[in-house]
Order: structure tokens, then sequence, then C-alpha cells
């Protein structure tokens, strides 16, 4: 009987004495044993990496049916599957607390400043002769304060045209003028007035203004808003001062100049204004030195990244020095054009003081009046105060400054004001310097959209 005689291999190894390579024979029964080994061990390293992976389903292949590719695939899909959806519950969570406290706070606001005018207050009462002049005497300041909301919208869609033409050479007012109300309505909606712009130059690009263009405008608009409300709002904390007074308000109105509400007003205008003055300067000195502006804007990222107060500086960094290019590129075309710049900034001028003078045209109506003043003094102190509020209250982050603007008109203006009147003032005050401004977009972006799906 003839022997099975066994084949064998042979596999090259190195000598352990010698050093040199050796050529080995290996038994094939040897050699597959030891392929076997192997991959049992693989399958049941395959087999532990899929237990540890949580599914939702069992449709799953057998663990000898997935690549060691397809099980690292799925581990890193699965996992960035749960951080987005914990992500999604974080966001939708804070939402919901968010529009909760604020909901929460209006209804304290409103609540606190109607008791303290209506029942813990000292001022004289409300006579029927004070409602006999409210409504049939004083309505004309009411119709006027109305004229000044018009007027917000006006000199910014005016704006909006005038730098419009220097691009373009062409006049777009009325493109503008909607645009402008656009505008007003998502910078009220959104939480430090910042969200119009996205949606201004959407609305131009979309209606005949070149994209260029489009994105340049709100931009710029934006930049001189800030310019023209700083320079007035420092002018107004200048003149206001207890060592200026520039026009001897505190003999004036001393219950108002000299309020202790007045005092706190003061140092909060300040750091607003800072904050204010903080993009249009970083602007400017990358116009002037790009590369010092590139390095402090990288320096103040990283420190603020080490603070944990930047959550990723690089990404964040990348953000604003693209945000500080563009607004860079948009500056250096206006100021190429100097009677454009000084003209677009007197139209900043004009769309703050109506802005402000809602505020004096309200109190009017109830009744406002400082003894010995003449009426263009109290207009003047009005709209100064105004400025410090609008300063004092622009780094609250809530939609409108709510709830701060709210109280500090209600404390500062009650003062001119009878018992039962100033609540009333605060909430017309309210409704047209703010909640007209949603009422009138939304309704305008409303019947625009209809209109625009009825052409096409």
């Amino acid at each position: 009987m003839k022997k099975k005689i066994e084949s064998s291999l042979r596999k090259i190894e190195v000598d352990e004495k010698t050093a040199e390579p050796v050529i080995v024979e290996v038994k094939e029964s040897k050699f597959l044993s030891q392929i076997k080994e192997k991959k049992q061990e693989r399958n049941k390293v395959k087999k532990e990496r899929i237990d540890n992976i949580k599914l939702s389903s069992n449709k799953m292949k057998e663990p000898d049916m997935i690549s060691d590719g397809q099980l690292a695939m799925k581990q890193v899909f699965t996992k960035k599957e749960d951080e987005s959806s914990a992500i999604d519950k974080k966001q939708r969570l804070f939402k919901r607390v968010f529009s909760i406290a604020f909901i929460v706070l209006m209804i304290g606001v409103i609540a606190f400043t109607a008791y303290q005018d209506f029942f813990a207050t000292d001022r004289p009462a409300v006579s029927w002769n004070d409602i006999y002049q409210l409504f049939f005497k004083d309505g004309l300041f009411l119709i006027i304060a109305l004229v000044a909301l018009f007027g917000c919208y006006f000199f910014k869609g005016l704006k909006l045209s005038v730098l419009c033409k220097s691009l373009t050479g062409r006049w777009h007012f009325r493109t503008c003028f909607e645009t402008a109300i656009i505008g007003h309505y998502y910078n009220n909606v959104t939480p430090l007035g910042s969200g119009g712009q996205p949606f201004e130059i959407y609305y131009l690009s979309k209606h005949g203004i070149h994209g260029g263009v489009a994105a340049s405008l709100p931009i710029a608009t934006f930049f001189m808003h800030q310019v023209s409300f700083t320079l007035l709002s420092v002018f107004c904390l200048v003149s206001l001062s207890a060592d200026v007074d520039l026009f001897n308000f505190a003999n004036l109105a001393p219950e108002v100049f000299n309020s202790s509400i007045m005092g706190a007003v003061r140092p909060m205008a300040i750091i607003g204004l800072v904050l204010c003055l903080a993009m249009p300067t970083v602007v400017v000195t990358f116009s002037i030195m790009p590369r010092t502006c590139s390095k402090l804007v990288h320096w103040v990222m990283h420190v603020g990244g080490k603070l944990k107060l930047v959550k990723n500086p690089k990404v964040t960094t990348f953000k604003t020095m693209k945000n500080v290019l563009h607004n860079s590129k948009c500056l250096k075309a206006i100021i190429h054009n100097p009677l454009i710049l000084l003209l677009t900034l007197i139209i900043g001028f004009l769309e703050q003081i109506c802005s402000c003078s809602i505020a004096f045209f309200t109190l009017k109506f109830f009744g406002f009046d400082l003894t010995g003043a003449i009426f263009g003094l109290e207009w003047l102190l009005v709209v100064q105060i105004c400025f410090l509020l609008y300063s004092a209250v622009s780094f609250i982050p809530t939609p409108g400054n709510s709830g701060a603007a709210d109280l500090s008109f209600f404390w500062l203006f009650s003062v001119g004001l009878n018992a039962g009147f100033a609540f009333p003032a605060m909430m017309t005050w309210r409704i047209l310097s703010y909640y007209s401004f949603i009422i009138i977009g939304f309704i305008f972006a409303k019947s625009k959209k209809y209109s625009d799906r009825k052409k096409q």
C-alpha cells in the first residue's frame, strides 16, 4: 500500500544566529491550519466590533460578509448621527427655553410697569380734561409720530438708492425702498438687530440688482448706519454730561437730567458704543493696515479659545476675516466718492433722528411737558436721551432689546407724565418703534410673495 506523500511549501526566514536568509520547508497541512486560525481570529474581531455597534434594526449583513472598511464607515456614520441628533436636541431645547424666558420676561415687564403707573405712584392722577386733550387736541402729535416712522423707511431706502446709483449708474428707489421694509422686518425679529443683511442681499439680487452690487449694498448701508448712530450717540453723551451740559438741561429738566436712572444709563451707553464701534474700527483698520488687523483678529480669537469664550477659534477667525474683507471692499468703493460718502452719512443722521423722534411725539401725544421749556428744546432733550437709551440697551441679546428698552423708557419719561399715562405712552412708543416694523414687514413680505407668484 502506497503511503500518501504530503506536499510541502517553502518559505524564507531569517536565521537567528547568522542573520542570513534561509529557505525552510513547511508542510501544507500546517500552513493551512495557520491560515484557518488567522481567519478565525479575524472573524472573532469582526464579531466583537459588530456587537459594540448599537443598531436600530437587524438589517445588517452577516459578520463574514462585512469588510473592515464597511465596519469602520458604519461606526463613523453612526457616531456622527448620534452627535448631530444630540446637537439638534440641545438646540431645540435652547430655543424652547429662550422663547419661554422671553415671553415670561415681557409679561413681567408689562405687568410691573402697569402696576407702577396705575397704583404705586405719587404723581398727579389723570383727569377727564387730560383724556379729552389726549384724543381731541394732541392727536396731531400721533400723526407726526407715524410720519417719523415712515421717515425711517424712506431714508433707509434713499440711502440704499444713493449707494446703488454710485455703483450701477441707475436709480432703483422702489426696489431699495422695498428692501428697506424687508431689512427692518428681519432686523427686528432677530437678536441684536443683525439678521436683515442676508435677506436684503437676496431681495436685491432677485429684483434686478447685479449679484456683486446686491452683496455690497446692505453691508455698506449697515456700516454707514453704525457710523451715523455712533457719531450722534457720542455727541449726545458729551452734551448731556454733567460737566458739559451744552443746552443747560440740568436747570430746564432737573427731574429727568439728574435722575438716578439717567446716571445708570450713561455708563451702559458707553459700553454699548464701544461694542458698536468694534466692527467699523476693525474694517477701517483692515483697509489701512491689513496685516496688522489680521494678526490682531487671530490673537483675539486665540485668546478667546483659551478662555473658552470662542468655540472654534480657527473657524471663527476665518468667518470674521471673510466678513471684514468683504466690508473693507465695500468701504473702499464708497470712499472713492467722498460726495456719496457725505451724502449717505447725512441721510443716516436723518434716519436715526426720525427713529428717536417717534418717542418725543408719542410723549407729547400723552401730555409730556417741561415747564418753561420751548418746543425745540423739549424735542432735543428727548431725542438725545433716546440715543443714550438705544446705546445702553444695544447689547441686550433679545429681539428689539425687549425688556430693557421698555423699562428704561418708562422710568426716564414717567416723571413728565401724569399717573396712568406713562404705561400707555410706553406701549404706544414700543408699538410704533418696534412692533410696527414687524407687522408692516410681515404683511409686505407675504403680499410680495403672493404677487411674485401671480406674475410667474
